[in-house]
């Protein structure tokens, strides 16, 4: 089974080509001048627990309390709600990174190494990420979720 932590190391981490499909270790998801973005999990097919991490420089709101966390907020599948908005407090804010996560049991939170890998497709107004954890196999079922641009109300 694939190790793309080794093709994602001789690319120096940029996206590679694999069965004719490009797969990323992180996306870069333009904002669009949208002010809330809204993450959608779709479905999971890990024996681990899943999550999607969102940095973004600048500060943000979900449900009410503003988090400023340069180093990102990881929502895991099994305790956020399905659908997660999140406000964009920070004007200056164009990109939100994006990037699966997964823990083993060991309570650390994992990325980037063995297996991992993402598909992203765009979707209207938004990205779908269909994702491969750190278990070397090439299904990219491990956590299915699209982040999308919420227009103004």
């Amino acid at each position: 089974m694939p190790s793309f932590e080794h093709l994602f190391q001789a690319a120096r981490g940029q996206p590679v080509s694999y069965q004719g499909r490009t797969i990323v270790m992180l996306d870069h998801f333009p904002t669009l001048q949208s002010r809330r973005v809204r993450l959608v999990y779709e479905s999971i097919g890990s024996k681990w627990r899943q999550g999607a991490r969102l940095k973004l420089d600048g500060a943000c709101k979900i449900n009410d309390p503003i988090i400023q966390r340069r180093t990102g907020i990881v929502l895991w599948y099994d305790t956020a709600p399905t659908t997660v908005t999140v406000e964009l407090v920070d004007l200056g804010i164009t990109v939100v990174t994006v990037n699966n996560v997964w823990d083993v049991g060991d309570g650390v939170v994992h990325a980037w190494h063995n297996g991992a890998a993402m598909i992203v497709d765009e979707i209207p107004n938004g990205r779908r990420y269909r994702c491969n954890d750190g278990f070397p196999d090439d299904d990219f079922d491990d956590i299915v979720f699209r982040i999308e641009r919420v227009a103004a109300e």
